[in-house]
Formats: structure tokens, C-alpha cells, sequence
């Protein structure tokens, strides 16, 4: 439990260090979705940009059986680096937007 409590804490961390940054265009809100009960987590922008609607999911991170699964980052940020420098094993982290086929050519987990 205490592995899993810690992932809950990095995940945090690293989502909310990002959506303290905010667009340099637009007036666009940049929300945290943090569900600790069922383990999702997400980055939300909200907002218009002129005369266009300004909504997407910019990082969402879960935890399923253990593993930190990074279902979706839009930005450029090395989720997985970072979870590493944090000390989360690779043998833990999931890189949920690869195909299971691809992920089996990498150093992560396959799920």
C-alpha cells in the first residue's frame, strides 16, 4: 500500500508542477483532475482562444494493478523520465499510447 501511495504523490506532483503553467495565449484554464479512489489522473485546458472553443486533455496518467499507465501526454514532457528521477522502477510505468505490440520494444512495462 505504501508503493501505491507514493505513486498517487508522485503522479501529483509531476501533473500539478504542469498545469501551473499557463497558456501564453487565450483565456484558457488549466485544471487538475486528480480521482484517488479509482487512480485517474489528468490535465485539463478549458477555455477560448479569440472565437475557438479551447478543450483537451493534455496528460492523463492511471494506476491499474500497480503500474503507472501514461494513457495520453500531449506536450513534450518526459512523463516516464520524470516518474524514473522519482524513483518508480520501468519494470512499473506503462506507456498506455504505444500498442501493446510496440511496447514489448522498450525498457517499460507492457501492462
Amino acid at each position: 500500500m505504501a508503493k501505491l501511495e507514493a505513486y498517487r504523490q508522485y503522479i501529483q506532483q509531476i501533473l500539478t508542477k504542469y498545469a501551473s503553467y499557463k497558456p501564453a495565449y487565450g483565456d484558457i484554464e488549466v485544471e487538475t483532475i486528480f480521482d484517488t479512489e479509482r487512480d485517474h489522473y489528468q490535465i485539463v485546458h478549458i477555455g477560448w482562444d479569440n472565437k475557438s472553443r479551447v478543450y483537451g486533455c493534455s496528460m492523463h496518467i492511471d494506476i491499474k494493478n500497480e503500474k503507472i499507465w501514461i494513457q495520453s501526454n500531449r506536450t513534450e514532457v518526459d512523463i516516464a523520465e520524470e516518474l524514473i528521477q522519482l524513483g518508480v522502477p520501468k519494470q512499473d510505468i506503462v506507456v498506455g499510447f504505444h500498442s501493446p505490440f510496440m511496447r514489448k520494444f522498450t525498457d517499460f512495462a507492457v501492462g
